[in-house]
């Protein structure tokens, strides 16, 4: 089900109005979380009934590993054969469904599987995982089966995270989550952003990027790196506005998820951007590869080292092309590069800084946006060398797909997004600020944004770019 959806408007309301009626009634939390995972289930099996027995057994798996570890075992060599075993039966799981296609077809292009990704099996293995690794460093006490599978299926973060870690949200199954008129007022506001994020301003770039790349060989060298630069603000509107939209409706319910971005683009240096960029992924690659390789403990080769294998690993999640792994790789040989240049860098003014972070990431985004390697390498090539200047001032903006209505809505769009973020950067809660606003700027706020985005239904509803991962 997705959260751009008319289905999803009617289910969410009737989730969280059973769902407070039941915190109200029962004493302990056991009747509300089992209809958490009934919702959940049910929301992850609208698509398809299949993704729910997955689903149940990656729950099952890593719970039970849990109770092994915490309960069962009690030496150190036991436990943690445990945990190497439910890393490589999970990981395992998830290297199938992302690459059997690829190697059956590399074997033989007559008898290649048809695999289908389940969508979302990315993100809740990991989160299922980090219950796993928690028990294991004994940061985490064992939680009760209903507890733990509303934890594994929670339906806001399911199909695109944020990645929570288990120490962090399962608490929060434990607690009474009542209604509260203000804490859904923020969490609507969190929502209506993403919507914003997605209607109004990814929607509108995928025209633009879309109409470049699909006919590349036309394009000249500006037209292929104004794209793939529009590329970059496309993928982060599109995904932030998930991370949104999950986080608000989570608020709704009473819960606090972990925040995926937090302004990418004001960041000065790509080691600072992949701290604001999908957070939780780099946090859980940090936490659970990273650190655990030695992080920066033994030396600057050694470093450098684990910061290529962790982000040449995460673009090896993200897909079963070797694009995406160049992609993953050169995110982070730039990091490595900058560091080794760190004395230069200290000298540039903080907008230069800005500026070359914005245009490495787009630069690496090339590689993710193509839709192959012979793609790839042409976009690159007439960056590099059919970039004429002339066709900065012969390429009209009324000419990429979009018209003057549109690209004017966009470009209003953006500017607002700008003053949010600007916001969001100062305060650390623009939707906090929007609400402590008297009642007229409060709800001229609010008319604008619902307007702007009922006025992009028309756009068309397109599935979250993400969901492929």
């Amino acid at each position: 089900m997705l959260f751009n959806s008319i289905e999803f408007a009617v289910f969410l309301p009737v989730v969280a109005i059973i769902y407070f009626i039941l915190q109200d009634r029962c004493t302990r939390n056991v009747i509300p979380n089992a209809w958490l995972i009934l919702s959940s289930y049910f929301f992850y099996m609208y698509a398809d009934v299949r993704y729910g027995l997955l689903l149940l057994a990656v729950t099952l798996i890593t719970y039970f590993s849990g109770y092994l570890i915490s309960n069962v075992f009690h030496e150190a060599g036991r436990k943690k054969a445990v945990l190497v075993l439910t890393v490589v039966l999970l990981i395992g799981l998830l290297f199938f469904f992302k690459y059997a296609n690829l190697l059956s077809s590399l074997i033989s292009k007559d008898h290649a599987l048809s695999v289908i990704l389940p969508v979302g099996i990315s993100f809740y293995i990991f989160q299922s995982l980090t219950y796993v690794f928690e028990i294991y460093k004994g940061k985490v006490q064992p939680a009760s089966f209903i507890s733990f599978a509303a934890f594994a299926s929670f339906f806001p973060v399911l199909l695109s995270g944020p990645i929570e870690n288990s120490s962090h949200l399962l608490p929060q199954f434990e607690e009474k989550h009542t209604f509260d008129y203000e804490r859904i007022r923020h969490g609507l506001i969190r929502m209506t952003y993403g919507y914003f994020l997605k209607l109004v301003l990814a929607a509108r770039l995928a025209i633009v990027v879309d109409r470049i790349y699909d006919y590349y060989l036309d394009a000249t060298g500006y037209q292929l790196l104004l794209a793939t630069c529009l590329y970059s603000i496309q993928i982060f509107c599109d995904f932030a506005s998930y991370s949104t939209i999950a986080i608000g409706v989570a608020e709704i319910l009473g819960f606090k998820l972990t925040e995926n971005f937090t302004q990418p683009f004001f960041t000065d240096s790509c080691a600072s951007f992949w701290r604001h960029w999908h957070i939780t992924l780099n946090n859980w690659f940090r936490d659970y590869v990273y650190i655990p390789l030695g992080g920066n403990r033994k030396g600057t080769f050694r470093k450098y080292l684990n910061v290529f294998i962790i982000f040449t690993l995460s673009g090896m999640w993200h897909g079963a092309d070797i694009t995406y792994i160049l992609w993953g790789m050169l995110s982070g040989l730039f990091q490595i590069m900058e560091a080794l240049l760190s004395p230069v860098r200290k000298k540039l003014p903080r907008p230069v800084k800005v500026f070359t972070t914005f245009m490495l990431f787009s630069l690496s985004m090339l590689l993710f946006r193509s839709a192959d390697m012979d793609q790839a390498m042409t976009v690159i090539g007439k960056v590099f060398t059919q970039f004429d200047i002339s066709s900065v001032l012969t390429t009209s903006p009324f000419e990429l797909g979009l018209g003057v209505f549109n690209l004017v809505y966009l470009l209003a769009g953006l500017l607002l997004l700008l003053i949010y973020d600007i916001i969001n950067e100062k305060t650390g809660d623009a939707a906090g600020v929007i609400l402590s606003r008297k009642t007229p700027v409060r709800w001229l706020v609010y008319y604008i944004a619902v307007i702007m985005i009922l006025g992009s239904v028309s756009i068309g509803s397109q599935q979250f770019i993400y969901f492929q991962f």
